[in-house]
């Protein structure tokens, strides 16, 4: 790797690319609400926006090739026309850079994310929701006979079917018991009370367990599924009514480096997990106020984000109604598959922030304990 993008260097490196031309330079912004490390949103004036990542330098020592496989999964489907829509869920990708692993795609100027939509409308349209669900259902239900997809995804992919939920191996080592010392080193010391409790608490230690070791390999996944990495039209309420009966997808999924051949109720459970972390976002969270008066005291209820739940979920049923005679637990799995999500969130947390996370780690524990442990408290269809 001899380019380390940043933010002096990358629009030089989009005109090198052909990308972008020198009269360009001056009506190109960053958006700066969703660039971060390694990762930037470029919005061009009356262009479609750019997205442009890098897999960090650290990353590539340890052979980290997930942008190499979202480059060879984009060429995948655009020879594979049975896979028609699920190509329609991906952004048009411009350049791949193999040597210093970066890559850059497209997505219509008139597109946001599911999580710039919520937090500036403050509202939660059921019809969003089902758009979702109905979204991943197809996802999932078009694949599930692809013998072609299934291979393609196996041989792509270093370990095969060892391990492909969408977590560093090391973060999953923590919560199985097989950390060794030189692992534990790379976790912040701060989050070595959460582990120690997370270990003795039988009851989620043994759900955790079971998801992650004996999870389903069932169809193609995106495997990362978050609120920030869904996109939908600005006009969506117009579109959804034109486009109903279309095979093609209205909803633009970004980030597919995660993709594996994997299990539906991982999809479906992080996408839900979306709003339980709104809820959370909106409670008062201080070590002076207990976990349940937190939850007392959020600003949005969660019977606020229930019907959205309920709505993604049902339409996900609707859509695949099969996926429960071939997968009976799969509700069950949904719910589980959020909390177990929200526990990773903490562990990343620590990784990122470790004070903010040292002062989440009481909430988010009981309400990922809840979630594993009595799912049906949460879902009801």
């Amino acid at each position: 790797m001899t380019i380390h993008l940043n933010y002096q260097n990358l629009f030089i490196y989009l005109i090198n690319a052909g990308i972008c031309k020198k009269d360009d330079l001056d009506s190109l912004k960053f958006d700066f609400n969703h660039s971060k490390s390694f990762y930037w949103v470029i919005i061009p004036h009356k262009q479609d926006k750019l997205f442009v990542k890098q897999i960090p330098q650290y990353r590539s020592l340890y052979n980290d090739v997930r942008i190499y496989k979202e480059w060879h999964f984009y060429n995948f489907l655009q020879s594979h026309k049975d896979l028609d829509y699920v190509l329609s869920l991906i952004p048009e990708v411009l350049h791949f850079d193999d040597s210093n692993s970066i890559l850059i795609y497209k997505c219509p100027n008139n597109y946001i994310t599911l999580k710039s939509y919520y937090e500036n409308q403050e509202t939660f349209p059921n019809a969003i929701a089902e758009l979702v669900g109905t979204t991943l259902a197809k996802l999932h239900s078009q694949t599930i006979s692809s013998q072609e997809c299934y291979t393609f995804l196996t041989e792509l992919e270093e370990h095969k079917l060892n391990y492909q939920l969408p977590y560093p191996d090391y973060l999953s080592d923590y919560l199985l018991s097989r950390t060794e010392p030189e692992s534990l080193k790379k976790s912040q010391a701060v989050s070595w009370r959460f582990l120690g409790i997370f270990q003795q608490t039988e009851a989620v230690r043994e759900v955790v367990t079971e998801l992650v070791l004996n999870h389903r390999h069932f169809c193609l996944t995106h495997n990362n599924i978050h609120f920030d990495k869904i996109l939908i039209p600005k006009h969506w309420e117009k579109l959804v009514t034109e486009t109903q009966d279309s095979d093609k997808s209205l909803i633009k999924l970004i980030d597919w480096e995660a993709c594996s051949w994997g299990d539906p109720a991982c999809d479906l459970g992080k996408a839900i997990l979306g709003y339980f972390l709104l809820w959370i976002d909106s409670m008062i969270v201080h070590p002076a106020i207990e976990v349940k008066k937190s939850i007392q005291l959020a600003t949005i209820p969660l019977e606020v984000f229930r019907p959205s739940i309920v709505a993604m979920t049902k339409a996900y049923i609707n859509t695949y109604p099969k996926v429960l005679e071939d997968y009976p637990e799969f509700l069950k799995r949904v719910i589980q598959f959020a909390g177990l999500g929200l526990i990773y969130q903490l562990l990343a947390e620590f990784q990122l922030q470790p004070e903010i996370a040292l002062s989440h780690q009481e909430l988010y524990f009981f309400i990922a304990g809840q979630l594993l442990c009595k799912p049906e408290k949460f879902l009801s269809i």
